[in-house]
């Protein structure tokens, strides 16, 4: 018997790809009609994405595809107005959270076309999505760069990573700000869950993580690095940090005695910590760049500005796994 497998799911008419560890009884389920989201994730029936209720709530429900799984979000977080300016021209993006903003852009909402999926025992378990910007004339028509975005999940040997990479197919640099949106699983309001992160600097942020000054070390950085408890962050809350050291950061769970290990590729080096409402998890987001970093008024160095040049190719990715106590 093969130790790993991919599954094709039917559900609702849709297709969704199902990754099998049968040594580790691991099990990711990605949703390729909705954003190649990896919706959800469990290991020796520990749960460490956090999924909907149900598919059809995650279709139905407002703003779910930001809510649950992992996201992919282009650009991450908040564009104020949804208007800013790089490389001399002027984009005004949808004002997707009305009245005032752009939210988390549209390709965590789309369809992405799988253009590879297989099962080894020496290469594990794998599913490939693609998104191009060149075949949604409504995303170019505000953000006019052919980009061409590809995903792969990938589950071998207890990790289970995701590999991203972003080829600007145009002739123009093309403004560049990708970041992920995981929804660890942490158990209800956090009790007895540790979260331990290798942060460097904290940057002062509004409830909604509007940069409003520059980042410093604090307190709350040097917690980290010893590990917060999870029941103490509020609901809604929002850090913004720069991260430092191995880029690992982790979950852990002292009662159950194992925790979620997220290691976070240099290439993000922010993360925003968030604790949802609405259901029982905790986002640990890696970012290229701070929130609506185009519109501040600091050094593209520090804030992760940037761009992508024509036919420039960057590589991204992070790595899950579960580690006992």
């Amino acid at each position: 018997m093969n130790r790993y497998a991919v599954n094709k799911v039917q559900e609702l008419g849709y297709t969704l790809f199902e990754l099998v560890d049968t040594q580790g009884n691991g099990i990711a389920m990605i949703t390729p009609d909705f954003g190649a989201n990896l919706l959800s994730y469990t290991y020796k029936e520990i749960p460490v994405i956090v999924p909907p209720n149900s598919l059809q709530d995650f279709i139905e429900q407002a703003s779910a595809h930001t809510k649950y799984g992992t996201p992919i979000l282009f650009p991450p977080n908040r564009i104020l107005k949804g208007t800013f300016t790089f490389g001399g021209r002027h984009y005004r993006l949808p004002l997707n959270e009305p009245p005032h903003h752009h939210l988390h852009g549209e390709i965590s909402h789309k369809a992405w076309n799988v253009v590879d999926a297989g099962a080894s025992d020496e290469k594990g378990a794998y599913v490939s999505c693609q998104f191009d910007f060149a075949e949604h004339p409504e995303i170019i028509a505000y953000f006019p760069h052919p980009l061409l975005f590809t995903v792969t999940h990938h589950m071998f040997e207890g990790r289970l990573t995701t590999q991203l990479t972003v080829e600007n197919k145009g002739g123009d640099m093309a403004p560049f700000a990708l970041g992920l949106h995981p929804y660890f699983a942490t158990p209800s309001a956090g009790d007895g869950c540790y979260l331990t992160v290798p942060a460097a600097e904290e940057w002062p942020v509004s409830n909604l993580a509007f940069v409003q000054a520059l980042p410093a070390e604090t307190a709350f950085c040097e917690s980290l690095s010893q590990g917060i408890s999870l029941a103490a962050y509020p609901e809604l809350g929002c850090s913004l940090l720069t991260l430092n050291g191995d880029r690992t950061c982790r979950f852990e769970m002292k009662e159950a005695g194992y925790s979620i290990a997220y290691q976070i590729d240099p290439k993000f080096p922010f993360v925003v910590l968030f604790k949802p409402d609405w259901t029982d998890a905790f986002s640990v987001e890696p970012y290229t760049y701070v929130t609506d970093a185009f519109n501040l008024p600091y050094p593209p160095e520090l804030t992760g500005a940037r761009g992508i040049e024509p036919q420039e190719v960057i590589h991204l990715s992070t790595a899950i796994w579960l580690e006992k106590l």
